[in-house]
């Protein structure tokens, strides 16, 4: 699932512009979950982990690569003994974002994985885009699984406006299915999940945040704007139309809802930062391939496999030692292993200071 965010631990570093998670917004959202900018080259095992359950979508969004049906990722759909096995191996994880490149609630697995994490005392959150054909018992599981948040992609307030980005999505069925468990949290009186309505701001739907918000507050749910990214945050990946075209068609007229590498002359790298994915949090992928980040779309660039390698050993290897040596200064012989970081352009490497 991309171009959008999440909100009590990775909420927005995963995808603003595809799948998604952006850290500038976690950090606004939850700054307590995220430690000091490490300095080190073997850090602590991540607290913070993303799992995609899924790799796949009903949906066809337009800047998303799962949307276009041009990720270069094998379709899959993680096992539960698969997410048992990564939560083994990362005894660390104390929040656990359950979505990235796909439609997490289309693995028939999910709410059994959300009760397993949760009776591990992890956290989770998941994004969905909610335009889902389901019965009043799945409703129900939701509340009983113990889900921390659940953030609906929701971007407008009218079916024409929703439908120009979210293309396949049925805006009258997200809003009854948002409207079911809203009803049902209030007939149980339960505080969890956390309900949030992501409203992802474009040029099609500026106009309508003000309707949004007073429709989000008669449902009881947070409302929350997202600033839309572009996916030329996604390293490697080409899309037909440039970065002009796509801001031009794209980014709303109110500038305070575009990104600041949007604002002004187009520049890279993206963000003025270090990328603390690398030292901060994992991600793995439904066949337990594990990467660096959130962003990555091919395959062939994993940094390990947790069903064949023990993390410990994904975690302090070559790959990941090389990358982290792009991004601080340090004393230690770094082995001089090429990988996607290299090429990447959302952060500020050590030589580009």
């Amino acid at each position: 699932m991309t171009s959008t965010s999440i909100t009590v631990k990775l909420i927005d570093y995963l995808k603003t512009s595809a799948p998604a998670l952006s850290l500038l917004r976690i950090r606004k959202l939850k700054p307590a979950l995220f430690s000091k900018k490490s300095k080190s080259l073997h850090p602590a095992y991540p607290k913070n982990i993303i799992i995609d359950p899924v790799n796949s979508c009903n949906l066809r969004c337009p800047l998303c690569p799962t949307g276009l049906r041009e990720l270069n990722y094998t379709p899959t759909v993680m096992t539960f003994d698969t997410f048992k096995l990564i939560l083994k191996q990362i005894p660390s994880a104390k929040h656990v974002c359950l979505f990235n490149w796909g439609e997490p609630f289309l693995n028939p697995s999910i709410l059994e994985m959300i009760t397993y994490a949760s009776q591990k005392q992890v956290r989770v959150t998941i994004h969905t885009n909610f335009s889902l054909n389901k019965d009043e018992r799945f409703f129900q599981r939701i509340l009983e699984s113990d889900l921390d948040t659940l953030v609906i992609s929701l971007d407008g307030c009218s079916a024409e406006s929703y439908s120009q980005y979210r293309i396949g999505g049925d805006f009258d069925l997200v809003l009854a299915n948002l409207k079911k468990l809203t009803d049902l949290k209030q007939k149980y009186r339960r505080k969890k999940p956390l309900l949030i309505w992501q409203f992802i701001v474009n040029k099609f739907n500026e106009h309508e945040i003000n309707s949004a918000k007073k429709l989000a507050r008669s449902l009881g749910v947070v409302f929350q704007t997202s600033l839309m990214g572009l996916s030329d945050d996604l390293p490697g990946f080409q899309f037909n139309h440039s970065i002009e075209e796509r801001k031009e068609h794209w980014l709303p007229k109110i500038k305070k809802y575009r990104r600041c590498s949007y604002r002004g002359e187009y520049r890279l790298p993206l963000m003025n930062s270090i990328c603390t994915q690398l030292f901060e949090t994992v991600v793995v992928n439904p066949d337990g391939k594990v990467f660096p980040c959130c962003w990555i779309t091919d395959e062939k660039q994993a940094f390990g496999d947790l069903t064949q390698q023990s993390f410990k050993d994904i975690w302090y290897n070559a790959k990941y030692l090389s990358a982290r040596g792009l991004f601080i200064n340090h004393n230690h012989s770094v082995p001089a292993e090429k990988t996607i970081c290299t090429v990447c352009n959302n952060f500020r490497k050590v030589d580009e200071v």
